[in-house]
């Protein structure tokens, strides 16, 4: 599958109803992860995963809570410039084997790539 349309199938979507169709907005999300996923690719950037210290019980009444997850992606030169936690791949899950992985690092890219980068990160 290509990374189009992995991201068509497994990202979410948003869309302006004044000015595009739903399907649209898919369309146009879908192709911004993937441009995002191989500039971040070309520029050399990471991402580590790991658990990230807090559990699914800040959200879940289920008994026995399971650990949530961060991304920390980074530069070429192994410097943070983007992070997320709190990621829930559920009970007994984790990002090795999960498109939610490819979708959460595709958007740090899409972040890192638009944002001002006047910003540094103290993630350790």
């Amino acid at each position: 599958m290509d990374a189009y349309t992995f991201f068509y199938h497994n990202a979410g979507y948003s869309y302006d109803p004044s000015k595009e169709s739903p399907i649209n907005g898919r369309i146009r999300c879908a192709q911004a992860l993937t441009d995002a996923e191989l500039w971040a690719c070309q520029e050399g950037y990471s991402y580590e995963w790991r658990l990230d210290g807090s559990y699914s019980d800040e959200f879940s009444d289920e008994p026995d809570p399971w650990g949530l997850w961060e991304c920390i992606m980074r530069n070429s030169e192994g410097e943070p410039t983007q992070h997320l936690c709190g990621i829930d791949f559920g009970r007994d899950g984790d990002p090795w084997n999960d498109p939610y992985r490819r979708v959460v690092q595709a958007e740090l890219a899409l972040e890192e790539r638009t944002v001002d980068n006047d910003h540094s990160y103290s993630v350790s």
